[in-house]
């Protein structure tokens, strides 16, 4: 592949136009830039590369400042072929106001292609190695983009861009092949979507985070001192006043010798093995070991992610890193945050603006319906019953409106847990009953809906048969060829629900794509995306006006998926980042 590093430099503003001009009539172009530094916030935009079939044209964004000529062919126009796309879109559309579309990734076309196997490099020079055998040097990327420029690190920016028009050309055949190309522009579409949800960031109000880290600090001790109460000191030693307590509560050994010391013993301090233990201290170290982590995961680094021009949390999210297709979310994952009223009225809309929240009713039990057909599921869908009261009442034997809460929790958690695969051992101790009685309202819930149990079970066959599974959307997961090591189990766990999951994370990211296009008129920004929930900041008059688009934009991009059952969408409005 010759002539990959050929390039024409452009350095002001005629040139510019001209350029416009040329990459009007070109069927696609490969589009790169380079940077000062990783985010949009922190660094400029250096370079801007982009290539045709014919030529590549390297932009000087320190001497052409003005990008606007090319504002036609970035917005519309030719498809723009990118690698890892939402990082430059974010440069563009902050530093230029510039939306890049349409798109082609050949990042995340790379990741959909591998159908969520783990391990392979999803950078540039990876991906072009594998289907281009190309080799592309990125030592440059490590140098001073800040300065004077050289002529290698032109030819190496130049490069970057030209390589992307042969990689897209293997990449889209091969989705093609796979009957991958739905899927794929799902995922392209939703990239806008996601980066300006990065850009607008989320507001955490750190004097109600500092109040609820030194409540749950003050629980946590409690929880601690509490539990070692329980146990007798060792013989021989006397407590010191002031050295604090004797008993390390994070090492598994020291916790297994404890219980062993009150004639209990522990095969390990997994979650599942305390939750069988009938003994408050076993409960207590289970409330010590949930508030420890709500202070370490959350609490105490969270406020360093606040960036100090805009005041918000920038976070990152990933689009293909997970099997399901579910968004990632790191540095923070604000995606993690738990769901008690008092973690979640911390995160607030700015000044004079709300929140408006809007997530999927029972998006994954629809799903299942759906894929199943069983007639009971269904049945409940379109008549608007309410299928974990429709549950309870048929394993528990009582008519619907005798069906009481502690039944309707029961009948949620078994809907929910044998979806994701579950056992009666791991279900008996959620439910906190014994082994058999959890095996005999399994018996129970299958006999009441036989298609869901037939549903699982051909699907967890399937894919130790033919290795790979396809949601609605046709998002493929494949999982390669059997090893004497494979835990067929696991497998079979979750062959059970990825194409649940995974179909719901196909209708958010759809949803993306419209609520993200529909609410551009107004000044409304996502701000969050939680598996099927979607939460947007815009002005206190505007509200109404966007909490009908999104449930409008979220009904119609489930119902391009789902057709034997309704899609009902439930929007809230709050100052805070809570329903209530």
């Amino acid at each position: 592949m010759k002539g990959l590093s050929e390039h024409t430099l452009i350095t002001d503003r005629s040139e510019l136009e001209a350029v416009a001009d040329e990459l009007a009539g070109a069927p696609v172009v490969g589009v790169d830039v380079e940077t000062t530094g990783l985010n949009p916030r922190d660094g400029r935009l250096r370079l801007l590369q982009l290539a045709t079939p014919q030529k590549t044209f390297v932009v000087d964004a320190f001497s052409v400042r003005d990008l606007s000529p090319l504002a036609p062919i970035l917005e519309d126009g030719p498809e723009k072929v990118l690698h890892n796309s939402k990082f430059d879109y974010e440069f563009l559309l902050e530093q230029h106001g510039i939306r890049l579309h349409p798109i082609f990734d050949t990042m995340l076309a790379a990741q959909l292609l591998d159908g969520g196997q783990q391990g392979s490099s999803y950078a540039l020079e990876a991906v072009a190695e594998r289907y281009l055998e190309e080799e592309v040097d990125k030592a440059a990327r490590r140098e001073d983009w800040s300065g004077q420029l050289s002529e290698e690190q032109l030819r190496y920016a130049a490069k970057d861009a030209a390589i992307l028009l042969p990689l897209r050309e293997v990449l889209a055949e091969r989705l093609a092949e796979e009957r991958l190309r739905r899927i794929a522009r799902i995922e392209f579409g939703a990239v806008g979507a996601i980066a300006e949800m990065e850009l607008a960031g989320i507001r955490l109000d750190l004097s109600r985070w500092r109040e609820l880290e030194e409540t749950i600090r003050r629980r946590r001790d409690e929880a601690a001192a509490e539990l070692e109460s329980f146990f007798p000191p060792p013989e021989g030693v006397l407590p010191l006043e002031g050295l604090g307590p004797g008993l390390n509560l994070n090492s598994p050994q020291q916790v297994m010798e404890a219980f062993r010391s009150l004639g209990i013993e522990l095969p390990d301090t997994r979650v599942w093995t305390l939750l069988g233990v009938d003994h408050p201290a076993a409960r207590a170290l289970l409330r010590y070991r949930e508030l420890q982590k709500k202070l370490g995961t959350y609490l105490e680094p969270y406020p360093g992610y606040v960036h100090p021009r805009t005041g918000r949390i920038h976070a990152s999210f990933l689009q293909c890193r997970v099997p399901t297709g579910r968004l990632a979310c790191t540095n923070p994952n604000i995606q993690q945050i738990p769901h008690e009223d008092e973690f979640r009225r911390c995160f607030v809309a700015g000044e004079g603006n709300t929140l408006v929240i809007a997530d999927y009713s029972q998006i994954e039990l629809r799903i299942l319906a759906e894929v199943s057909g069983d007639p009971a599921f269904l049945r409940a869908f379109n008549s608007g019953e309410d299928l974990h009261r429709l549950t309870a009442a048929t394993m528990y034997g009582v008519r619907p409106e005798e069906v009481t809460k502690e039944q309707r929790s029961a009948a949620k958690r078994i809907n929910f847990g044998l979806m994701y695969g579950r056992g009666a051992k791991s279900l008996s101790a959620q439910l906190g009953t014994d082994e058999e009685h959890g095996r005999r309202l399994i018996d129970e819930y299958f006999a009441s809906y036989p298609k869901v149990q037939g549903y699982l079970q051909t699907t967890a066959e399937r894919a130790l048969r033919e290795r790979q599974l396809r949601t609605l959307a046709g998002r493929v997961r494949k999982f390669g060829p059997p090893s004497p090591q494979e835990d067929r189990g696991a497998l079979r766990r979750e062959a059970m629900n990825y194409p649940i999951q995974g179909t719901s994370a196909d209708i958010t990211k759809l949803a993306l794509c419209y609520v993200g296009r529909d609410l551009r008129d107004l000044k409304a920004r996502l701000v969050n995306c939680i598996h099927d929930e979607l939460v947007v900041e815009c002005p206190e008059g505007e509200a109404e006006e966007v909490a009908e688009r999104m449930k409008g934009a979220m009904v119609r991009a489930g119902e391009k998926i789902l057709t034997k059952v309704p899609v009902e969408v439930e929007v809230a409005i709050s100052p805070e980042w809570r329903k209530g």
